[in-house]
């Protein structure tokens, strides 16, 4: 079982909760919210935030996570696959922590093979960026995910996770994460809820279509695209 799930450090848990809720996410029933922790999820794929202090270093971070089905069995299967994974009691529970060759540290954690989530055209889409988009794909199939789509430059990859939500992995210089959406459908039927939700939501024609962009609560752009299209050749 492997299923996205990035995690979002904010200094105002209820604000991004209602961004999230606004884009079309709902609150997620395992695990239930705590006062500093809450779970979103997408038709497919889900958001965690987690509270932090204003100013800290993680502040306004996105970091990259994955919901497992058995924490011990899926750090074997990594293991056997040809990425090195480290078992950790940090956070929430045991967990596996994976590092990638460029230096980029997520944690796969146990999560509900069901999440119950009412169906949504919504995606989660996590973004990594990397100088070596061929070795973090590479870490990627380790784990699980299944390729999608690729360029032929092999300058990005799309892959998939089995039980919900999609990460995109493209090349920069300096290595990062960030979180987006995939909407199968018009983001621009997005615009009212957004808007009335007190957000400032804006929608960009762009030569592979249109991509909805709005500024987070946490500080980042997140943009909602409406599905892929700008791919030049499906993954083998």
């Amino acid at each position: 079982m492997l299923r996205v799930r990035p995690l979002v450090h904010t200094t105002d848990l209820a604000r991004g909760a209602r961004f999230l809720t606004a884009l079309g996410l709902t609150s997620a029933r395992d695990p239930e919210p705590e006062d500093s922790y809450a779970v979103f999820d997408a038709g497919s794929g889900r958001v965690a935030l987690h509270a932090c202090t204003a100013g800290s270093e993680e502040d306004g971070t996105t970091a990259l996570a994955f919901d497992v089905g058995d924490v011990r069995d899926f750090a074997r299967r990594t293991a056997e696959a040809g990425t090195a994974v480290e078992l950790t009691e940090e956070g929430h529970g045991l967990a596996a922590r994976i590092t990638a060759p460029d230096g980029l540290s997520f944690l796969a954690g146990a999560g509900p093979r069901d999440t119950g989530a009412p169906a949504s055209p919504l995606a989660v889409l996590a973004l990594w960026y990397t100088p070596d988009a061929g070795a973090a794909a590479r870490v990627l199939a380790d784990v699980g995910a299944k390729p999608r789509i690729s360029s032929d430059a092999g300058t990005r990859h799309d892959v998939r996770a089995k039980n919900g939500g999609l990460i995109g992995v493209h090349t920069g210089p300096a290595v990062g994460c960030g979180l987006a959406f995939e909407y199968e459908g018009d983001v621009r039927d997005l615009l009212p809820r957004i808007s009335g939700a007190g957000f400032d939501p804006t929608v960009v024609d762009e030569s592979y279509g249109r991509s909805l962009r709005v500024a987070a609560p946490w500080g980042a752009e997140v943009r909602v695209c409406e599905g892929r299209r700008h791919v030049e050749r499906p993954a083998a």
